[in-house]
């Protein structure tokens, strides 16, 4: 298909006929059909489950008037036309793991595969016209990138990495090599309870004595507030890094955005004023920024993360890139990691004797912001993925005329999380008993239940993480209730999620439980144990996305009521889920 007519197609109905409706949806599965239809018809006859109390009614009544609120798009198309023209290969199912990955738009594609048949690209560490192009290509897209995140390139660098966790990785080893040359030996790090595995991991480049978990946001509070309190964290190292994830992988929760200024510019302590000094701060934005802008994380550069990871997959969908978007004023950390792979060094001693020199990582290396570093060219092992940048290039535009920009995405998937939040939680069984437990904002910390944040993207990206009973009170295995969604073509996740800390705080674990489950044989994987002594060891969690649609949250809504609820004591003829 020629480029013209992919861009006409991407833009050419923005202002067409205001009478154009939405055709339905090709290839619909007759379940998803018929699920829908039965929920119209109780809507209009206003069908509730019998109910023991005034208070579950209501809370049913409430889940069912949710569906007739309208969603306020702020596209500048119907969602239903750009689900039906960009992603048709979404229509054999629901998908509910934008978590785990977005869905990749059909104009991507095709942009990306007319850029691979008509251009010459060649290795960027050769110095032939192709290789020149996919150099001046990647420099192209690296700024694009930039300005798609919201970070002044004048102030920040990107560097590009395999996925979120690499990124990570990147700045783990950095600090190990530079806490080697400290007198500790080693560098303090402090850690939000809802870390993702890849920023727990961290912890095992210091020494236990080191590493502390905040077990809750009025604990990483009360240490920005008064560092030097006895009642902190000890360390013994004067370099440290904080890190947290600016969203949970786990619940959605979001965390403030306001720490990394706290920490940078709070007046120093008396007796540990060292500390202030030399702590960076590391966000994880890899779930935060599927939804939500990243603008306001880096809009003053004095009050920015040191270091923010994220992954363009899960905005985007594809290609599988992810990135380290790194202060300037802080590439310094950075420079002293010992390692170097090839691209990364401009000479090597290796007979006679053993030295290297780093690229862009001193004065006057070809500009790019505050003291001339081009800190990426230092930092990029190997060469570059630079097929799969170039695809960056294209999603990144597509994504633009799709949506009109994540502020849009985060105030539209707001509004459908708080309708999933709605429904799912209102669902209840004949006797009273709620069909799901929700996991949000108040587990653990005192901060106010869910339901006062689903809605408000502030404090709530689009996830909902939750486990189902059986009408007695007990548990059904996260594992079964995925099994079950898998058969009806609605695709979630469940387990651990990645959020070892989080998992446990919301299921209440206490240590010993925890150990318990250990010796028992558990893992977070697909072959763990998903209860244990009537205790689930995981939840399941629905995650929306900038396509995700009404239909999709009513389709799960459903799903979950004429599976469980309206099966109550029919169990065994249907999937025998007991």
């Amino acid at each position: 298909m020629a480029q013209s007519s992919i861009l006409t197609r991407l833009s050419g109905r923005r202002h067409g006929n205001p009478k154009d409706k939405a055709r339905p949806v090709a290839r619909e599965t007759s379940w998803r059909r018929s699920s829908l239809a039965s929920l119209k018809r109780r809507i209009r006859r206003g069908h509730k489950p019998p109910s023991p109390s005034p208070k579950a009614d209501a809370a049913i009544a409430q889940a069912v008037s949710s569906h007739d609120e309208p969603i306020e798009c702020p596209y500048e198309r119907p969602i239903e036309i750009i689900r039906q023209e960009e992603y048709s290969h979404m229509n054999n199912g629901t998908y509910l793991d934008h978590g785990g990955t977005t869905i990749y738009a059909r104009s991507t594609v095709e942009r990306f595969a007319q850029k691979m048949l008509t251009g010459l690209y060649g290795n960027p560490h050769s110095a032939n016209e192709p290789a020149k192009f996919s150099g001046d290509m990647v420099d192209a897209v690296r700024l694009k990138a930039l300005h798609f995140l919201g970070a002044d390139p004048a102030h920040f660098d990107l560097i590009f990495t395999a996925n979120a966790t690499a990124a990570i990785k990147l700045v783990a080893d950095a600090f190990r090599d530079l806490a080697e040359q400290t007198a500790a030996k080693s560098f303090w790090y402090g850690y939000h309870r809802d870390a993702h595995t890849s920023l727990v991991g961290i912890r095992e480049l210091t020494t236990p004595s080191n590493a502390h978990v905040f077990p809750s946001n009025a604990a990483v509070e009360s240490w920005l507030a008064n560092p030097a309190s006895p009642d902190q964290p000890p360390r013994t190292a004067t370099l440290g890094l904080f890190a947290y994830p600016a969203q949970s992988n786990l619940t959605g929760r979001r965390a403030p955005l306001s720490w990394p200024a706290q920490l940078r510019h709070h007046p120093e302590s008396q007796s540990q004023p060292q500390h202030r000094h030399n702590t960076y701060t590391l966000l994880d934005a890899a779930a935060f920024a599927m939804t939500a802008p990243l603008g306001p994380v880096f809009a003053r550069p004095a009050a920015a993360p040191d270091f923010v990871s994220v992954a363009f997959y899960k905005i985007l969908g594809f290609p599988d890139l992810g990135g380290l978007v790194v202060r300037r004023a802080t590439a310094h950390v950075l420079a002293l990691r010992r390692y170097f792979g090839g691209g990364t060094v401009t000479m090597v001693g290796t007979v006679g004797g053993a030295w290297h020199l780093r690229r862009g990582l001193s004065g006057g290396g070809g500009g790019g912001g505050e003291g001339g570093y081009r800190l990426h060219e230092g930092l990029e092992d190997g060469t570059l993925p630079f097929h799969a940048i170039l695809a960056l290039g294209e999603a990144m535009e597509v994504h633009g005329a799709l949506f009109g920009g994540m502020g849009n995405v985060s105030a539209y998937t707001a509004r459908l999380a708080r309708r999933l939040y709605r429904g799912v939680a209102g669902l209840r069984y004949g006797n009273g008993q709620v069909l799901c437990r929700v996991y949000g904002d108040g587990d653990g910390d005192g901060d106010g239940g869910p339901a006062y944040a689903y809605g408000d993207a502030t404090r709530q990206g689009p996830t909902l993480a939750f486990n189902v009973f059986r009408a007695d009170g007990a548990y059904v295995s996260y594992a079964e209730v995925e099994r079950l969604a898998n058969e009806k073509g609605v695709y979630v996740r469940s387990g651990g999620v990645c959020c070892p800390g989080g998992v446990y705080t919301a299921l209440q674990y206490e240590p010993w439980q925890l150990n318990r489950a250990r010796s028992a044989g558990h893992d977070c994987g697909p072959n763990g144990l998903s209860v244990i002594h009537q205790l689930p060891t995981g939840v399941v969690r629905a995650s929306l996305g900038a396509m995700s649609t009404v239909q999709d949250v009513d389709t799960f809504v459903t799903f979950l009521r004429e599976t469980f609820i309206e099966t109550e004591g029919h169990e065994d003829k249907h999937g025998g889920w007991t």
